[in-house]
């Protein structure tokens, strides 16, 4: 069982280190493996020992990203099990959790090419989005609701990837309250 709470111990520390590194580079690229090891205090090899590259770190940390909103999502929606999720709450929980997550996902979605990332959030938001459907005047052709809520899903997360990206000087709190504004428009 030592081994096992070493590695991981390990892990952490590297990837405590990766997130340090990403908030003063802003860029993987810029991130070397020497520099990581040196932040982590260990040895190049043992680096590689846990991961194939820095690529490998942060897919690993954006993966734990999307699972704890994935997590959230569930929480959110156990209330909901014998009717469909109120859009308003559901949206209102999302912006939650990402506002009290606000500095790991600025780092990542600041970072030069979140698009990996961006895709993962954006497959959760649809499918989620597909459960609560019912709220939200979509058609009921198929292949336009399919349309129609991956274009809402999409803008929704390109709305806030845009603002941990420093695009808007309005508060999360704003783009959360617009964002329901729209969607409650589009309910009608």
């Amino acid at each position: 069982m030592k081994p096992y709470r070493n590695a991981e111990r390990t892990k952490k520390w590297i990837r405590r280190a990766f997130t340090e590194l990403m908030a003063e580079k802003k860029d993987i690229e810029k991130i070397s493996v020497t520099e990581l090891a040196e932040r982590a205090d260990i040895s190049k090899t043992t680096f590689y020992y846990h991961y194939e590259d820095i690529y490998a770190v942060a897919e690993e940390f954006e993966n734990e990203l999307i699972d704890a909103l994935s997590d959230a999502l569930k929480e959110i929606g156990k209330g909901a099990a014998a009717q469909p999720l109120n859009i308003e709450e559901y949206t209102h929980g999302i912006f939650s959790f990402l506002n009290a997550n606000e500095e790991s996902y600025r780092m990542v979605m600041g970072a030069s090419s979140p698009r990996l990332f961006v895709d993962k959030l954006k497959k959760i938001i649809v499918r989620k989005t597909e459960e609560s459907a019912a709220f939200l005047p979509f058609s009921n052709n198929p292949e336009e609701r399919q349309v129609q809520i991956y274009f809402l899903s999409s803008a929704c997360v390109d709305v806030v990837v845009e603002y941990f990206r420093g695009g808007f000087s309005a508060s999360f709190e704003t783009v959360t309250d617009v964002i329901l504004e729209a969607i409650n428009k589009l309910k009608g």
